[in-house]
């Protein structure tokens, strides 16, 4: 009887002790849980845009898009409107809700210097993007994407040279003053200019924004003033100003830089002679190319990614639309 009362008495601590060790392997996790480290977020990059109120714009915008779509990166587009106070803030704040890169289109090289650098310094990759600032490497800027706007200068007034045989009238239509990218365009037609003494601006460059309807106020208020031979500007979208003011075969030549699909109608339909071609999108898409490498701890080959250059106009127009 006894044998059999503890018999009883050892079935009944093992099932208390197994039901123990059950609750014991629920409710504690496993090491290897513990330690597991949480899952890394998308990289935040921030493209800042001088403005958006033209075609070449609107493909680089489209272009850093189509290019953080592919490598799974956030992204957000953010236009200063040509304001570089607003830049300053756009920078500012996207530092504070901590974006991994910011990629900007300086409104002025001069003034937007020091809150790149305030940015680079709080460890944000910073990138510029079609123009850039004074002194950028030394502005913490890891690189700059962009044309070469001088040589683009330069093809541009040749093929104008060219098709004038090199004398005429001339006046040139520019971009803000102080944007680099527009200094640089205007140093690359002078360059050719002192080729040819015969080519005469007779009238000052006139800054029109880069914008369209600004350009064509300038121009029709020149056609009444003096006889000219070429309108040159510093971007379709003011090249198509010059054309609308002169209308179709004008007989003046009328050049834009960009290549732009308003600038491609216009030479198609007769108010333009032709372009230079720079890729605005493959511009941006390698920026933040480059960004996400950077990121990724890499390094780039170069911290000057150049695209290049090519005149398009009635002849080959169509190759590239």
């Amino acid at each position: 009887m006894k044998k059999n009362k503890f018999l009883a008495l050892l079935l009944t601590c093992a099932m208390v002790l197994t039901v123990l060790a059950g609750c014991g392997s629920k409710d504690t996790p496993a090491p290897a849980e513990e330690s597991k480290p949480a899952e890394s977020s998308t990289y935040k990059i921030a493209l800042i845009q001088q403005h958006q109120t033209n075609a070449f714009q609107i493909a680089v915008t489209e272009g850093a898009q189509a290019k953080a779509a592919e490598l799974g990166v956030e992204l957000t587009i953010l236009s200063a409107d040509q304001d570089a106070a607003t830049q300053i803030s756009q920078i500012e704040q996207c530092v504070s809700e901590g974006y991994n890169a910011i990629l900007f289109e300086p409104v002025d090289p001069d003034g937007l210097r020091d809150a790149a650098k305030a940015a680079a310094d709080a460890g944000v990759v910073v990138i510029n993007v079609v123009s850039f600032c004074t002194d950028w490497e030394n502005a913490g800027i890891a690189a700059v994407s962009c044309g070469n706007n001088i040589k683009a200068g330069e093809n541009e007034m040749q093929h104008v040279a060219d098709l004038l045989g090199g004398k005429g009238n001339v006046a040139i239509l520019t971009g803000p003053s102080a944007v680099t990218d527009a200094l640089d365009r205007l140093t690359g037609y002078e360059n050719i200019l002192a080729n040819y003494p015969d080519m005469k601006q007779v009238v000052a460059p006139a800054d029109c924004q880069w914008d369209t309807a600004k350009a064509q106020a300038t121009v029709e208020s020149w056609l009444s003033a003096y006889d000219l031979d070429a309108i040159v500007c510093q971007n379709d979208g003011m090249a198509v100003g010059a054309g609308n003011a002169a209308g179709a075969d004008s007989g003046i030549v009328i050049t834009g830089l960009d290549g732009t699909p308003d600038g491609y109608e216009a030479i198609k339909d007769g108010r333009i002679t032709g372009t230079v071609a720079q890729d605005g999108g493959a511009m941006a898409a390698n920026a933040v190319e480059a960004a996400v490498t950077l990121l990724n701890g890499g390094s780039l080959e170069s911290n000057l990614l150049i695209t290049d250059s090519v005149w398009i106009d009635a002849s080959n127009v169509a190759d590239y639309e």
